[in-house]
C-alpha cells in the first residue's frame, strides 16, 4: 500500500516534502560549519587564556591582548553552539507530563518551539542595533571596532529563524502523525 496521497493535494504535499529536505540539507551544512567555527574559537579561547596564564605567572609579563582574544572566542562560540542547540533541541526541558501522554506533550513542545519566535526577532533586529553601535567603540587592548564581537547575536539570530523553520515543520509533523518527541541521549 502507498503512503502517497492521491488527487489535487499531491502535488503540494511533494513540493512540502521537496522544500523539507532541502531545508534539512541547508541545515545541515550551516550547522557543520558553526560547529567547526565554534570548536576552532574554543580552542583559540583555551590557548589564549593557557598563554596569559604562562605570560604572567613564569614570564612576569603583562598580556592585554589575550583577555580580548579569549572574550571575543567565548562569544562568538556561545552563540554559534547556542544556534546549534536549538537545532537539535538541547536547550533545558523540564518533563511536566507523562511519557504517555504524547498529543498534549507535543503540543507543549510546539508551544515552546513557537515561544522562540519573538527571542529570536529580539537577537536578528536588536542585535544588528547593538552590533552597529559597535562601530564607534573600540577595543581596549586590540582597538578593533565591536561590531565583530557583538555581530555574533544577529548571526546566530539568523540562524537560529533558519533552524526554527525546520524545528516548527517537525514538531507540526509530530502532533497531526501522534508520534511522540524523539528521546535525547541526554535523557536516558
Amino acid at each position: 500500500m502507498s503512503t502517497e496521497r492521491s488527487g489535487p493535494a499531491a502535488p503540494v504535499a511533494r513540493l512540502a516534502r521537496g522544500l523539507h529536505t532541502v531545508l534539512v540539507f541547508v541545515n545541515s551544512w550551516v550547522e557543520r560549519v558553526f560547529l567547526t567555527i565554534a570548536t576552532l574559537l574554543f580552542a583559540i579561547f583555551i590557548f589564549s587564556i593557557i598563554y596569559q596564564v604562562f605570560a604572567r605567572s613564569i614570564m612576569s609579563w603583562s598580556v592585554r591582548w589575550t583577555d580580548e582574544i579569549a572574550l571575543m572566542c567565548f562569544i562568538w562560540s556561545i552563540f554559534l553552539g547556542a544556534a546549534v542547540a536549538l537545532r537539535r533541541g538541547m536547550h533545558y526541558v523540564i518533563d511536566v507530563l507523562p511519557a504517555g501522554m504524547v498529543t498534549p506533550t507535543n503540543v507543549l513542545r510546539l508551544f515552546g518551539t513557537l515561544a522562540c519566535i519573538p527571542l529570536i526577532y529580539v537577537m536578528i533586529y536588536y542585535g544588528q542595533i547593538f552590533a552597529d553601535l559597535g562601530w564607534r567603540q573600540r577595543s581596549v587592548a586590540m582597538q578593533w571596532p565591536l561590531f565583530y564581537i557583538r555581530v555574533s547575536m544577529p548571526i546566530a539570530g539568523a540562524a537560529m529563524a533558519l533552524f526554527l523553520i525546520e524545528v516548527i515543520i517537525e514538531d507540526v509533523h509530530r502532533l497531526l502523525t501522534g508520534r511522540p518527541a524523539p528521546v535525547q541521549m541526554e535523557d536516558l
